[in-house]
């Protein structure tokens, strides 16, 4: 069992910035932390006797990666604040959290366990008729249940469990998808909410190498000027904004690439992400990363192959 500073240190380096509240006068043995890999994405199975883990705005700005957090209750009970929804996970029930909006995960001091599928959120947005539709509880009597559950926990040893990579994106798109209506951006009414709304707009649109701020304005229902005051507001602008969600596109294929073993080459990626001038995207992702693609590939390769050896 962890002690808490063991714990914290397991969620942050794997999930994310998310505070966990201990029980009261109990800091030690709080639960247990481990991650396997499943289909390219990192599964983690958390266990835990605690008050609540949450997600602040704090911790959302100040996260590089993001995710769609699927939670799947194994034993005990979640209380889920998320998406201005409220529910109870129980067992064999699951969600969908979205990491770049506020949550709390409460369990009130009672032992619960529960498996997290990480799943890059680009690479869902990159599917322009989909949009998370998070917060939504689905429990056992959804028809595609069974089939989630024989995803994720099958014996990948048994051929006839050999699902293809996709599969599992393909599922939680069939399960947890919204249509997407006409929304103007000016009927949100918080404006962290507002610049997250723009933030999608484009991660939908990065594939249009054409894209530009014009067309974003048209998009969101606001005038140039409006979105350029946004992003001013932010620290960033509309062109260094489009650069940053394309490399963080970039980056969460790359890295599901390795873990499929995908030889698709690094150029092809820039390309489908937006790019059109493959030395100035090789430039940018220098200047962010600090290393070339192909590094970052040969660095996730190695951290890879070190993870199955220890397993």
């Amino acid at each position: 069992m962890m002690c808490l500073d063991e714990f914290d240190e397991a969620i942050l380096s794997n999930c994310g910035r998310f505070h966990t509240e201990p029980k009261r006068g109990s800091r030690k043995r709080i639960g247990n932390f481990a991650k396997r890999p499943r289909l390219g994405v990192d599964i983690a199975e958390i266990d835990c006797t605690i008050e609540h883990i949450q997600r602040s705005r704090l911790g959302i700005r100040r996260d590089d990666q993001e995710y769609l957090f699927l939670l799947y209750q194994k034993t005990g009970e979640t209380a889920v604040s998320h998406n201005q929804r409220d529910e109870v996970l129980r067992p064999g029930e699951c969600l969908l959290l979205d990491s770049t909006k506020t949550a709390t995960l409460g369990f009130s001091g009672q032992h619960a366990s529960f498996a997290s599928v990480h799943l890059p959120r680009g690479l869902f947005l990159d599917d322009r008729n989909f949009f998370p539709a998070a917060g939504r509880k689905i429990g056992a009597a959804h028809a595609l249940h069974g089939s989630l559950k024989k995803v994720l926990f099958s014996d990948e040893s048994r051929p006839e469990m050999d699902f293809s990579a996709d599969y599992l994106f393909d599922f939680v798109r069939m399960i947890f998808g919204s249509e997407i209506g006409t929304v103007e951006a000016s009927r949100f009414r918080n404006r962290d909410d507002l610049f997250r709304y723009v933030q999608d707009t484009i991660d939908r649109k990065l594939m249009d190498s054409g894209f530009t701020i014009d067309c974003l304005a048209r998009h969101v229902g606001r005038s140039r000027r409006q979105l350029q005051r946004d992003f001013s507001d932010n620290g960033t602008s509309f062109t260094r904004q489009v650069q940053q969600r394309r490399l963080m596109f970039v980056k969460s294929r790359l890295e599901r690439n390795v873990r499929l073993g995908t030889r698709t080459p690094i150029s092809e990626i820039a390309f489908q992400s937006g790019f059109n001038d493959l030395s100035h995207f090789n430039r940018l992702f220098r200047k962010h990363q600090g290393i070339s693609p192909r590094e970052f590939c040969s660095q996730m390769a190695a951290s890879v192959g070190a993870f199955e050896t220890q397993h």
